[in-house]
C-alpha cells in the first residue's frame, strides 16, 4: 500500500479491542460522531424519492439493475484536482450497526493493495439512525478531509461492527473495491455502488451489507444509504460513475424502430416512408393499437410466446405495434413489436424478428445515433448470467432511451445467446433477434429475464463472454451539412488517432468511391471531429484504433430524393440526380442535389425529398417561402408534409402550371392550403414532394426537373410577390371516386360551376349552394370517365377562380 494520501485533517488513532482503525475524533455512546458538521444538508423528499426510484425496495440489483454492479462503473471516488469532501448520512435500512470507512491510494496505481486496519479512517462508527439502534439523522454531515489530485477514496463497511460502544471488525468486511470482497464468485463481490445526481452535485454511496452469497441477501444494495460531496465539485471524475434511470417521459415505438437507411436499402427505405406519409400510418398511437396477447403453440408466430405480459410492476399494458412492412425490405422472415404502457406513458418496448442464416441487421444503437439522437454510453451488462450490450440514447426532445440488444441462435438441442456491437461479428445460423428499450432500465431488463427465462425453459441456453466487445472509440452522434461530416467521439481510452475508413455516393443514383483517413484525436473523453467529404448522399463507415480490435461501424445519409408511383401506371425513362456547388448562405436552408425524371406517364407521380434522414424533421419557422427552379410539360402540385397529424388527402399544397422551360419559383408558406383551402403555420417540415399527374386514361410523355431548392425568407410582401398568382381551388378527396368537396376563397350563399374536359369541353353547368360556414360546395362527379378535369367557380359578383380535379 502506498503511503495515504490524505491532507489537512487530523486524525486519532485510537485502539479500541485491538482494532487499530483511525478516527476523525471522538463519538458518542451510541455512536453519533462529536465532529459532525454544525449545519446539517438539507435531504428533501424529492432527493428521497430520487433514490428510492434508482434503488427500490424488492427490485434486486441483480435482475432490474444489473447495470450498476457488472458494467465496469466507478466504485470509489477519483479525484482529478485537489478539493475537500464531505460524506453525508442519508438513511439505512438494514438489522445491522454498520461502520462506514474509508482509505486513500493513488489511483494511477495499476493493482493497489488491500487496505489494512491501520490504513481504514472511521467516518460513522454506527450508520444507524435515531430510534433505530443509533443517533443520525438524514443530514447529518462529516468533512474528512482535503485529497490532493490523483487520489483515490475507497469505502469499507464493517457489517455490524459497532458493539459495545466499540468498532469492532464485526462478521465480515466489504469493500469498494470487489477485489478485496469476501465471495469466492467474482460475480457476487461487488457490495457498493456510485450514483450522480448532477443537479445538487452529489454522488450516491449505497451499499449491500449481507454476504452476497448467502440466501439471507436481498440484493438491493440499499441497507446503508450515504452522498459524497466536493469543493469543487469538478474535482471528483464522473464520466465513469453510473447515472440513475428514473426517466419518466414516454419512449418511441416499435412501429418506427427497426430500421436505419442503410446505402443499399435508401430507396426502398424513402419509398416505404412516402407509403407511411400517405397512409398516415398510426400503429404507434396507443388508441390505435390492439391488445397483445400470447397466441397458441400452433400458431405460425413463433415469437409472441417469449413476450411478457406485464412489465416491472406488474401493472403495465401491452399493446401490439408491430411494423409489418419491415418484411420485404429487411432480412426478416417475422416481425413482432408490442409497446408496453402505464396509462398511456409508453414505458418499453419490444421489438423482435425471425431470420434465417444470418442475424438481422439494423441495431438500434446504430440506427438511432445520426437520427437526431445521441449514444450517451455502451457497455455490456451480465443479464441472467449472459453477457448482453446495453445503450443509452439521447433523443432528440431530451428524454433517454434505455436499449438493450441481443439474439438467440436456435439449436436442435440447445440455443445460444449473442450480443455484438457489429453485423458481421454473428456466425451464419437461424437467429430470433430482440431489441428491447424503454424508459428505464429497470423496465427494460424486466422484460429480458422473461424472455432469457423462456428460453432457458426450453432447452439449454449458452453464451460466451467476449473481452473486447465494445469500441474503445465510437461515434456519439453525428451529421452531414455542406460537404463536411461532424462527428462527436467517445473517447474512452484516451486513444491519440483513430483509423476512418468510409465507402460513399455522392448521390442517390451514383457509385460507391472510397474514403479513407487519420484523424489526430486530442485524448479527450468527448471530442467533436470534421471531416470533409465533399457532397455525399449517403457513407458507411468505420472507425478503429490501435488499442482494441473491436471497431464502430455506422452508416449516415442525407434526406434522399425519390419516387413513390404505381408500378404500371408510370414508366421511367430516365433518373438523374446531380450535385451542384452552391455556397452555404446564412438564414437559408438549402436542399442538395437536383433530380431529373423522365418517362411516360398514366396516374400519379410523386418526386419527394425526405429532407433529413429516417423521420426526422427541419425546423422552417424563421423562414416564410420555399424557392426552386422548376422544368415541367405538366402541372405540378407542390406539397408540403409536416410533423402534424394531417391526413394525405388533406394535405398542404399549392398548384403550379406547367413550365416548359426552366423558371425560378418562390411560394410563400402561408399559401399552401389544405383540402379546404385552410392555411396551416408550419414549424417542422419533414418532407416536400412534386406531384404531377397523367389523364388516367392514356400514357403520355413527361419531363420534370427540379434543381436549387431552398427555404428562406422573402424579400418582399407576400402580397407583392404573389400578385400575379391566380388563387387556386382545392377540393377533397383528390383523385375524386365519387363526390369531391370543393373549397372555395370567401363565403357566399351559392356559385355556379363548371366543368371542363381536357380538351376544354364544357361536361356540366350548374348552380350549387355552399355548405360549412358558406365556404364549401359538394360536387357529385360519379358520371364523369377516369381522366383530369378543370373547373370553374363563378361568384354572383362576377369574381372566378379555378381548379383541378382527377377522376379515378
Amino acid at each position: 500500500m502506498r503511503k495515504l494520501l490524505l491532507f489537512f485533517v487530523y486524525i486519532i488513532s485510537i485502539s479500541l479491542s485491538g482494532q487499530g482503525y483511525n478516527y476523525l475524533g471522538s463519538f458518542q455512546a451510541d455512536g453519533t460522531p462529536d465532529y459532525l458538521e454544525p449545519i446539517d444538508d438539507v435531504v428533501t423528499g424529492a432527493f428521497l424519492e430520487f433514490i428510492d426510484l434508482a434503488l427500490p425496495e424488492n427490485f434486486p440489483v441483480p435482475d432490474y439493475n444489473p447495470q450498476y454492479i457488472s458494467s465496469g462503473y466507478d466504485t470509489d471516488i477519483l479525484l482529478e484536482s485537489d478539493a475537500d469532501v464531505w460524506v453525508t448520512f442519508v438513511g439505512e435500512g438494514a438489522g445491522y450497526r454498520n461502520v462506514l470507512g474509508f482509505y486513500t491510494y493513488n489511483y494511477e496505481d495499476a493493482t493497489p493493495a488491500a487496505p489494512t486496519r491501520e490504513d481504514i479512517t472511521i467516518i460513522f462508527p454506527n450508520v444507524s439512525k435515531q430510534f433505530s439502534g443509533g443517533g443520525l439523522r438524514p443530514g447529518n454531515k462529516v468533512h474528512i478531509g482535503r485529497f490532493p489530485a490523483g487520489t483515490g477514496i475507497g469505502w469499507v463497511l464493517l457489517a455490524n461492527g459497532y458493539q459495545n460502544g466499540q468498532v469492532t471488525d464485526g462478521l465480515w468486511r466489504v469493500f469498494s473495491n470487489p477485489d478485496f470482497n469476501p465471495e469466492n464468485d467474482s460475480t457476487l463481490q461487488q457490495h457498493n455502488v456510485l450514483l450522480k445526481e448532477p443537479l445538487s452535485e452529489r454522488i450516491i454511496l449505497a451499499f449491500e451489507d449481507i454476504r452476497r452469497d448467502y440466501a439471507s441477501c436481498d440484493q438491493d444494495f440499499n441497507d446503508a444509504i450515504f452522498y459524497i460531496t466536493a469543493n469543487p465539485y469538478e474535482a471528483i471524475k464522473t464520466t465513469n460513475i453510473s447515472d440513475p434511470d428514473i426517466a419518466d417521459k414516454a419512449v418511441s415505438s416499435g412501429n418506427t424502430g427497426g430500421l436505419e437507411s442503410n446505402g443499399d436499402l435508401a430507396s426502398l427505405i424513402s419509398r416505404r416512408q412516402m407509403k407511411r406519409l400517405k397512409k398516415k400510418d398510426l400503429n404507434g398511437n396507443f388508441e390505435k393499437q390492439s391488445s397483445f396477447f400470447m397466441k397458441s403453440a400452433s400458431s405460425s408466430q413463433t415469437l409472441d410466446r417469449y413476450m411478457p405480459a406485464t412489465g416491472k410492476n406488474g401493472t403495465e399494458e401491452p399493446r401490439y405495434s408491430t411494423p409489418t412492412d419491415l418484411l420485404g425490405v429487411t432480412n426478416a422472415d417475422e416481425v413482432l413489436s408490442v409497446d408496453y404502457y402505464n396509462n398511456e406513458d409508453r414505458v418499453a418496448v419490444v421489438l423482435a424478428t425471425a431470420t434465417e442464416n444470418s442475424v438481422y441487421d439494423h441495431s438500434k444503437a446504430i440506427c438511432d445515433r445520426l437520427n437526431s439522437s445521441s449514444l450517451e454510453d455502451v457497455r455490456t451488462v451480465m443479464v441472467r448470467g449472459h453477457q448482453l450490450i446495453s445503450s443509452k440514447i439521447k433523443r432528440e426532445a431530451g428524454n433517454m432511451e434505455y436499449s438493450l440488444s441481443f439474439s438467440v441462435k436456435l439449436g436442435a438441442s440447445e440455443n445460444e445467446i449473442l450480443s455484438f456491437w457489429n453485423i458481421d461479428q454473428y456466425p451464419s445460423g437461424d437467429y430470433n433477434n430482440f431489441q428491447i428499450w424503454g424508459s428505464s432500465f429497470s423496465q427494460v431488463f424486466a422484460i429480458a429475464n422473461h424472455i432469457v427465462d423462456t428460453y432457458i425453459a426450453e432447452k439449454p441456453l449458452k453464451s460466451m463472454a467476449v473481452s473486447d466487445v465494445i469500441p474503445a472509440v465510437f461515434v456519439q452522434s453525428g451529421f452531414y451539412k455542406n460537404g463536411k461530416l461532424q462527428l462527436q467521439i467517445v473517447n474512452k481510452n484516451r486513444s491519440s488517432q483513430m483509423y476512418f475508413k468510409g465507402n460513399l455516393k455522392t448521390t442517390e443514383v451514383a457509385s460507391e468511391s472510397t474514403f479513407d483517413t487519420v484523424i489526430n484525436l486530442s485524448g479527450a473523453t468527448y471530442e467533436t471531429v470534421e471531416i470533409t467529404t465533399g457532397h455525399l448522399f449517403d457513407i458507411g463507415f468505420s472507425i478503429a484504433t490501435d488499442e482494441t480490435e473491436a471497431i464502430d461501424a455506422l452508416y449516415l445519409a442525407d434526406g434522399p430524393w425519390g419516387l413513390d408511383y404505381l408500378e404500371n401506371e408510370v414508366v421511367i425513362d430516365q433518373w438523374d440526380i446531380e450535385n451542384l456547388d452552391v455556397a452555404a448562405v446564412e438564414d437559408i436552408y438549402q436542399v442538395e442535389r437536383n433530380p431529373r425524371i423522365a418517362g411516360r406517364i398514366k396516374q400519379t407521380l410523386n418526386l419527394f425529398r425526405h429532407l433529413k434522414a429516417g423521420d426526422q424533421t427541419i425546423d422552417v419557422s424563421e423562414f416564410d417561402q420555399i424557392k426552386f427552379d422548376l422544368k415541367s410539360n405538366l402541372p405540378v402540385e407542390v406539397i408540403l408534409i409536416t410533423d402534424q397529424d394531417i391526413a394525405w388527402e388533406n394535405r398542404l399544397r399549392f398548384y403550379i402550371p406547367a413550365q416548359e422551360e426552366r423558371t425560378s419559383q418562390a411560394i410563400s408558406l402561408a399559401d399552401c392550403k389544405d383540402a379546404s383551402g385552410n392555411r396551416i403555420a408550419i414549424e417542422n417540415l419533414r418532407s416536400v414532394v412534386f406531384s404531377i399527374h397523367g389523364d388516367y386514361s392514356s400514357f403520355q410523355e413527361f419531363e420534370l426537373e427540379v434543381s436549387n431548392v431552398s427555404f428562406g425568407k422573402s424579400t418582399l410582401s407576400t402580397a407583392t410577390a404573389f400578385q400575379d398568382r391566380t388563387p387556386a381551388l382545392t377540393n377533397y378527396p383528390n383523385p375524386v371516386l365519387d363526390r369531391t368537396s370543393m373549397a372555395l376563397t370567401r363565403a357566399t350563399s351559392s356559385v355556379q360551376l363548371q366543368v371542363y374536359d381536357m380538351m376544354g369541353r364544357m361536361i356540366s353547368t350548374q348552380t350549387l349552394s355552399t355548405t360549412q360556414n358558406d365556404k364549401v360546395i359538394e360536387y357529385n362527379a360519379s358520371q364523369l370517365r377516369a381522366g383530369i378535369y378543370t373547373y370553374i367557380v363563378s361568384y354572383p359578383d362576377g369574381e372566378s377562380n379555378s381548379g383541378k380535379f382527377i377522376k379515378r
